[in-house]
């Protein structure tokens, strides 16, 4: 390719404009119009930085030697003032591959800084890649190194998740690792769901004690439903103890779940929750301790609840709800005078 054809700035009517993730991403139940999967309309330029970004991405991907990845973005460089570049519009098209995401899901620090020092953008799936690493193995190396090339360990990982800190929280010394590096417990993805929140599904009693300490913020959010629902799936142990703990800090009892999702994409998982609150979790799950624990704390047994997942769509009382599952011991509870 000669890289004299190439344009270097995106207002140039000759620009490329990346289009690897679109070509080679296959989105099944998508909604958005993402345009032709084909090569039919694109250009022959095109086409080749098509090819060229894919060798790129598998070459980066099969873990080969940083000096090869080397060699093979070189051929790809133009001078410039600071330096040799990789091509600007070669560039975008390699920002647009998965390359510097499988370089951190290689564990591979040195293709990483040099992929990252080459001008690839640290992406949010990137981090998402890392992080699932950093669970496997608890070597913060690869987040260090993206620390160091300037990500910031506060910057939410997309619509719908908060940032880092929030796909860790069941491992206390990679949440103490975090920490030190200047993560905030307070801070909530784009759409809402905090950090508390995550963690009060999850979290140990110790870790929420200190993410609710160091948060330092009037209690929002809906960490009961939350603790609760684990609870109710029992998916996590110490929840009665979490959930305690957070009515103590003034969380509200009564809030209502929230999916927090970001589009009509995912509306089903809403439809699927519906309107339930901590009390409406344990009472469908048969969870007596939580229940009363709930009700002892002051729980509005009135508040009704309606979901496809446990009401077949129907508007129930609590009691209702319990009527509906049989529990005889959370009926007699919920018909206790107060």
């Amino acid at each position: 390719m000669d890289l004299s054809q190439l344009a270097s700035d995106s207002s140039d009517p000759t620009w490329e404009k990346p289009r690897f993730h679109a070509l080679h991403t296959i989105r099944p139940f998508s909604t958005e119009d993402t345009g032709s999967r084909g090569e039919s309309d694109l250009t022959e330029r095109a086409k080749d930085l098509d090819r060229i970004s894919l060798e790129f991405q598998t070459l980066v991907g099969k873990n080969a030697p940083l000096s090869e990845i080397e060699s093979f973005t070189g051929q790809w460089e133009v001078a410039s003032s600071s330096g040799p570049i990789i091509q600007r519009n070669i560039l975008a098209w390699f920002s647009d591959t998965n390359a510097l995401r499988l370089a951190c899901a290689n564990n591979d620090p040195g293709v990483v800084r040099f992929l990252i020092q080459r001008g690839l953008s640290i992406t949010p799936s990137a981090i998402i890649y890392a992080a699932s690493k950093l669970k496997e193995t608890h070597d913060t190396t690869i987040m260090q190194t993206l620390l160091d090339s300037g990500w910031d360990i506060n910057e939410p990982l997309g619509e719908t998740r908060p940032p880092l800190i929030s796909s860790i929280l069941d491992a206390p010394d990679l949440v103490s690792w975090c920490l030190s590096k200047g993560a905030d417990p307070g801070l909530s993805s784009p759409s809402g769901l905090s950090i508390i929140e995550v963690a009060a599904s999850i979290a140990s009693l110790s870790t929420v004690k200190t993410l609710v300490d160091l948060a330092g913020h009037a209690p929002d959010g809906a960490p009961v439903a939350r603790a609760s629902y684990s609870h109710a799936l029992g998916s996590r142990p110490g929840r009665v103890e979490v959930v305690r703990y957070l009515l103590d800090q003034g969380y509200s009892i009564d809030a209502f779940y929230k999916t927090y999702q970001a589009s009509a994409d995912h509306a089903c998982e809403d439809m699927m929750i519906g309107s339930q609150n901590a009390l409406h979790f344990a009472i469908w799950a048969g969870k007596e301790d939580m229940v009363r624990l709930l009700l002892e704390r002051g729980a509005d047994k009135t508040l009704p609840t309606r979901s496809i997942m446990k009401t077949d769509g129907a508007t129930l009382s609590p009691l209702d709800l319990a009527r509906k599952f049989g529990n005889t011991v959370i009926i007699a509870l919920l018909s206790q005078e107060t």
